[in-house]
């Protein structure tokens, strides 16, 4: 993300960069949809040789101080208890078993995170930043998930979208400051002109709770989120919402973001997800979550992207 200087500079980027390709999600918790409502319990051997990998200071405190705004499910959201769950609090879990770091969540706007990061306030960010070679000038990503941009309409499907082409002339919603909300909206925007067709109608708000309402009330005829959020919020609510499975727009991975100064912590962290990916525990995870299909084979820092 960065790499720019001053603090106007800082602005732009912050806006230009935006959320991850995760839109927020609810902060529901999964009631009848067969996802889990508790973090994963995870029991491993500790590898004294990964935990040699992390910074000496992470060593020392054995402590990793990981930012997330709990409104990203499957991401990350809190229960009824108000306890943090979802993707990122399982494989946290995973990584504590791994190197025997405990996590000490900082809850935090993520419009907040990047100056965090820069300050040093938090080791890293645990939001599923969408990785694009823009963040990657200024950010080390540490990949762990296939994302993509999907879109959600009412169940039914009434306005019978089914491709991209189709959401032309349609009002779309989309979370502010979110890689839908920017990049993919323009996409979709000039598709249509190049096709013919009318443009796009973006609503652009603040919460992804409130992208959810308009297209639940019928004010937006679709939505674009991440496609985990999109299959997560579709499972959770089949009565109000459904997942258009065939429109997958600008498809990349998705990772937790280190400050670029901090290369080793980066790479470390890759190494731990690798060792969880070879001994099961990964797929274990993705599977409870029901995002099978969202696997990478292997992690990386600064994937590449097209």
């Amino acid at each position: 993300m960065r790499g720019l200087q001053g603090l106007a500079a800082t602005a732009v980027a912050t806006a230009m960069l935006g959320l991850s390709a995760c839109g927020n999600s609810t902060s529901e918790e999964p009631k009848d949809a067969g996802l889990p409502s508790t973090p994963l319990k995870v029991k491993s051997a500790v590898d004294s040789g990964l935990r040699a990998k992390f910074p000496e200071g992470i060593r020392t405190s054995g402590v990793l101080r990981a930012a997330a705004d709990p409104n990203y499910a499957p991401s990350a959201f809190k229960n009824s208890s108000g306890k943090i769950i979802g993707v990122g609090a399982d494989f946290a879990a995973a990584i504590t078993a791994k190197t025997g770091l405990r996590f000490r969540w900082v809850e935090m706007p993520f419009d907040g995170m990047l100056a965090g990061l820069k300050a040093h306030r938090f080791d890293t960010s645990w939001s599923a930043w969408t990785v694009t070679p823009e963040r990657t000038q200024v950010l080390n990503l540490v990949t762990y998930l296939n994302g993509g941009t999907s879109a959600m309409v009412k169940a039914g499907n009434p306005k019978d979208i089914k491709k991209a082409l189709d959401l032309c002339g349609r009002t779309v919603a989309a979370q502010t400051g979110t890689a839908q909300a920017q990049g993919n909206m323009d996409t979709l925007k000039q598709r249509c002109e190049e096709a013919g067709r009318p443009a796009v109608k973006p609503m652009v708000v603040p919460q992804q709770t409130n992208v959810n309402q308009a297209v639940g009330t019928g004010r937006a005829d679709a939505m674009l989120a991440d496609n985990t959020a999109v299959a997560y919020q579709a499972k959770l609510q089949p009565d109000v919402f459904q997942s258009v499975d065939t429109i997958l727009i600008s498809p990349q991975p998705a990772g937790v973001a280190v400050s670029k100064d901090d290369p080793r912590l980066a790479a470390a962290l890759a190494a731990t997800y690798n060792a969880l990916i070879a001994d099961g525990t990964y797929a274990k995870i993705l599977k409870r979550w029901d995002i099978t299909n969202a696997a990478v084979k292997k992690s990386r820092v600064n994937a590449a992207t097209s």
